[in-house]
């Protein structure tokens, strides 16, 4: 059953972070915080009655009808409302959806004398005695209008703070859930090499859980019909049917790009049908047979299932490039040793060196290379040999890229061994021979491989067949290497979303997370790491404290100093994230950076004392990362320290808390990020734009 907005407001009203506020503000002003459902006339937070309400109530009444004469509308906006005493309250709504779950109420005081003595002669007509009458009215604190008002915002900015964190904490295990979920099928999407109806039924089996179908299978557009490529125990029918597209769900999802949801015939399955799309491209259907009870569908299940379809989809697609590149080696043998080094890169830039250097080796020429447009990208890589002009490399873009170069220039231009000699003139057009072959992936075309020589020599059809060979393993490599940045990018995005959720569990500054992250990859690059390094750091700083979901948020939250044993618990979270992490099979190289990321260099950190060589390199540089933002980000329990500060802090931590060579190179990364203005050091951070970085 889903959880409603009340659901949810009763759980945050009666929450310890609530009672702080609310006990805070009280001791502040004077004025009564209260929480109230209007619809339902009951009092969610504060107490049933107040302490003067005896005085006119009777009989035993509980809940709002016994405090106001005239309650207000449960839709209604801000207002103001005098209870039963004559006392004035201010109250204003909890949204949730546009919708009000709660009203929080101001009450308690009076705006002014005159409205003390109204308080007053009101309980005297109602029957109270003249001497508890003054007792209450000399009580009440008198609060202005605009007091009141600015009382009743922080009241309400406090409780919408509470009520959001209440719902990423209730979201927080389903989550979880999911990135475990997305990160298994990450996983077996980058490292499996064939994925066989055994691989895909398990991921079907999964996409049928999350929407609580009762069978499922994965299809395969082939013209006019699907093909089942597999299937879960209970789906009717075997692997390697076809299904006919016309008049079935899965057939006008595969038409139409759209997820269709078929109502079956009463007492039948309904059936939904998701089209599982790369780049608008239908490379299959995934068919979820559903029980009417189970429609219509939750819209945010119907969101994680799209989410999960990018991964399936792409599956699909690197089957898809595999068949392809098998079939391009066959006849092309000599690309051998091409195609093994291609397999294990996943790099842009790596592919492009591998494909310019087995260019190198294989023709004669004077200036060839790759002119590279697809994914948003507008490079040329350009190898050069022996002595060329300008004007000739200029005449070669041009002509493969068939546009004005001084019209249109690369976005990014690399000129590789620059023997350009600016007296030579160039070549007639006519005295070049030149071979270009187009660099596709499926169906996309997404640039051109040339070579050209001006000896007056011309290109043969075993040159051309072999520039095709190339072109046919580069377009794959560089496709492939675009799926795994897309992975990537995926992977990030849903760490993200989960390290935000810890910051918020943890009422760490907004963004905590992503901070350590950006400065550790800073350092990482700072130092010369190699890309697959900075790449762990870039995930590891989002994760660092994964462990502290492990630990009572009471210990979290304290706004004060921890005793020896909390302080132990709160210690146990570089442990509890490292086996977290460890589970993962995508993550497990994160385990010992996050495990000694509080280790010291001194040997006096935690969980195991390393000392200085001996904690891994990259679990010293998060340390530092996730130090400077800490001190330089505001907390409950003390002022946050200026750049300056907290930079004369890490100074006088190196060689005994931090390793002095990664310290040297943060200050490094911050000074040259201080003059560009990166970091907002010398300028607003509105200015620069990156708000999330510390001033």
């Amino acid at each position: 059953m889903a959880i409603t907005g009340r659901d949810i407001a009763l759980r945050a009203f009666s929450s310890h972070e609530w009672r702080m506020a609310a006990d805070a503000l009280f001791q502040a002003t004077g004025a009564t915080v209260s929480v109230m459902d209007f619809a339902y006339g009951d009092v969610i937070f504060g107490e049933q009655k107040c302490a003067h309400c005896h005085l006119v109530s009777e009989g035993s009444g509980e809940g709002t009808f016994s405090c106001f004469d005239l309650m207000p509308d449960p839709r209604s906006g801000a207002g103001r409302i005098v209870c039963r005493t004559g006392v004035a309250a201010l109250y204003s709504p909890v949204l949730r959806d546009g919708r009000s779950v709660a009203h929080i109420v101001l009450s308690g005081f009076v705006t002014s004398t005159r409205e003390r003595r109204g308080v007053y002669e009101r309980l005297l007509s109602r029957g109270v005695s003249e001497d508890s009458a003054r007792r209450l009215v000399k009580a009440l604190p008198v609060i202005s209008r605009r007091q009141a008002e600015s009382y009743l915002h922080i009241a309400l900015a406090s409780a919408r703070t509470v009520f959001d964190a209440t719902v990423e904490r209730l979201a927080s295990r389903e989550r979880m859930d999911e990135l475990k979920l997305f990160v298994s099928a990450g996983r077996q999407v980058v490292t499996t090499e064939h994925l066989d109806s055994e691989t895909l039924g398990g991921i079907a089996e999964e996409a049928v859980a999350m929407v609580g179908g009762e069978a499922g299978a994965i299809l395969r557009p082939r013209g006019s019909v699907l093909e089942v490529l597999a299937r879960t125990a209970e789906w009717r029918g075997a692997v390697g049917a076809v299904v006919p597209c016309a008049s079935t769900a899965s057939g006008r999802a595969s038409e139409t790009g759209k997820t269709v949801i078929s109502q079956g015939k009463e007492g039948a399955s309904a059936t939904l049908a998701m089209p599982l799309l790369v780049s608008g491209r239908v490379l299959g259907v995934l068919e979820v047979r559903l029980a009417q009870s189970a429609v219509p569908v939750a819209p945010e299940r119907l969101s994680r299932l799209g989410r999960f379809g990018q991964f399936v989809a792409i599956a699909l697609e690197r089957e898809d490039e595999r068949t392809a590149v098998s079939r391009a080696m066959i006849g092309y043998s000599q690309l051998n040793e091409l195609a093994s080094e291609l397999g294990g890169q996943t790099d842009i830039n790596g592919v492009a060196a591998l494909v310019l250097a087995t260019i190198d080796r294989s023709f004669t020429f004077d200036v060839g290379g790759l002119v590279l447009t697809g994914w948003g990208r507008d490079r040329a890589d350009v190898a050069i040999v022996d002595k060329i002009s300008q004007a000739d490399v200029d005449s070669a873009l041009d002509i493969v890229s068939g546009r004005d170069g001084d019209q249109h220039p690369f976005a990014e231009l690399n000129l590789r061994d620059r023997c350009i000699d600016a007296d030579l003139p160039g070549p007639a057009v006519e005295e070049r021979a030149l071979s270009v072959v187009s660099l596709t992936y499926g169906s996309l075309d997404i640039g051109w491989l040339f070579v050209g020589r001006s000896d007056g020599e011309r290109f043969g059809a075993q040159d051309n067949a072999l520039l095709e060979g190339i072109a046919a393993h580069a377009g794959a490599a560089f496709g492939r290497a675009a799926l795994f940045a897309r992975i990537r990018d995926d992977y990030a995005k849903t760490i993200a979303a989960l390290s935000a959720t810890l910051d918020m569990g943890e009422r760490t500054g907004r963004g905590h997370a992503s901070r350590v992250m950006e400065y550790a990859m800073m350092i990482g690059g700072e130092l010369g790491l190699d890309v697959e390094s900075i790449e762990q750091l870039r995930f590891a700083g989002l994760l660092h404290d994964i462990g502290k979901t492990g630990i009572a948020s009471e210990i979290l939250l304290k706004p004060s100093a921890l005793t020896a044993e909390e302080l132990e618990a709160v210690q146990r979270h570089a442990e509890i994230g490292a086996s977290i992490v460890d589970q993962i099979e995508f993550l497990k190289s994160l385990t010992p950076v996050i495990l000694h990321h509080h280790e010291r260099w001194d040997g006096r950190g935690y969980p195991h004392g390393l000392q200085g060589e001996n904690i891994p390199l990259l679990a010293r540089v998060l340390a530092v990362a996730d130090a400077y933002d800490s001190m330089t980000t505001e907390h409950p329990y003390r002022q946050r320290l200026s750049s300056a500060g907290a930079r004369m802090e890490l100074q006088g931590s190196a060689g005994t808390q931090f390793d002095p060579r990664v310290i040297a190179a943060f200050f490094e990364v911050l000074d040259r990020m201080s003059l560009a203005g990166g970091t907002g050091l010398l300028a607003p951070r509105e200015a620069q734009g990156r708000a999330d970085l510390p001033a």
